[in-house]
């Protein structure tokens, strides 16, 4: 291959990975032990969920998207979500925000 072919090629290849950066993730709830084969709990289905982290790109998800969300999930086991805080670096570069919830019977 030429040099001049060998550029295009690592150019092309670059913009299409810089590009790849900046699609929009849509949310999702982090488990950051989810692939943990020694944890107890690996592959097995949830009974009771104390708490949501939910990982986000705040360019592409509402406030309103964040909270359908752990309100489902916390929903799945009776109870409510309610926001704790929000935090940075602990999801991947695509999402690097994380909220946060805390599930807890109604009228807790």
């Amino acid at each position: 291959m030429s040099i001049p072919r060998l550029n295009f090629l690592f150019t092309v290849a670059f913009v299409a990975f810089a590009l790849s950066g900046c699609a929009d993730q849509a949310p999702y709830i982090h488990n950051p032990s989810e692939f943990n084969r020694q944890s107890p709990n690996f592959a097995k289905e949830i009974k009771d969920r104390e708490g949501v982290n939910i990982c986000y790109n705040k360019r592409s998800t509402t406030v309103q998207d964040l909270l359908a969300m752990a309100q489902a999930e916390c929903g799945k086991f009776g109870k409510e979500a309610l926001f704790q805080k929000h935090d940075y670096l602990q999801c991947p570069i695509t999402t690097p925000a994380r909220a946060i919830f805390k599930c807890s019977k109604p009228g807790a």
